[in-house]
């Protein structure tokens, strides 16, 4: 069984973001496949959820990209969301980034992006780190959720 918490986004920070972020595109596949694998594969691991490295195929890439935007250094990308009309999904930074505010600023731009009041997202019980940085950025709890994987 996976616990997910479902946050919404309750208290406002006047924090904004000093990032610009750029629309997906075909480019970027083999590298956004990489990195979003890495980033998924040990929390995907450790919950037992298989496959472990989730993009399999091209399949993945098929829908709904038009709705994911990178955070690049040149050609590399730091990281990435996905808005999904009032839910951020798939926050992820780049292993080399972490730790250093991206993940920060990725999701000051993501909130600063979404046209909408009410904005939610939702994110395994498992990762604290992420957990704790919606916290800090003014998400609360809403729900708890049990999945059996």
């Amino acid at each position: 069984m996976i616990t997910v918490y479902k946050m919404e986004y309750k208290h406002i920070s006047d924090d904004k973001s000093d990032i610009e972020m750029v629309r997906y595109s075909s480019e970027y596949r083999e590298k956004f496949k990489s990195i979003y694998n890495e980033c998924y594969h040990k929390m995907r691991k450790a919950l037992g959820i298989q496959p472990y490295d989730f993009i399999q195929d091209d399949s993945f890439f098929e829908s709904n990209m038009d709705n994911v935007y990178l955070l690049l250094d040149k050609e590399v990308i730091i990281g990435s969301v996905t808005l999904k009309g009032n839910e951020i999904d798939d926050l992820i930074v780049n292993n080399k980034y972490q730790g250093k505010g991206f993940g920060r600023k990725i999701l000051l731009w993501a909130l600063e992006h979404i046209k909408t009041e009410k904005i939610i997202l939702h994110v395994a019980a498992w990762n604290e780190q992420a957990i704790n940085l919606y916290k800090n950025t003014g998400f609360e709890i809403i729900e708890t959720i049990t999945i059996n994987n």
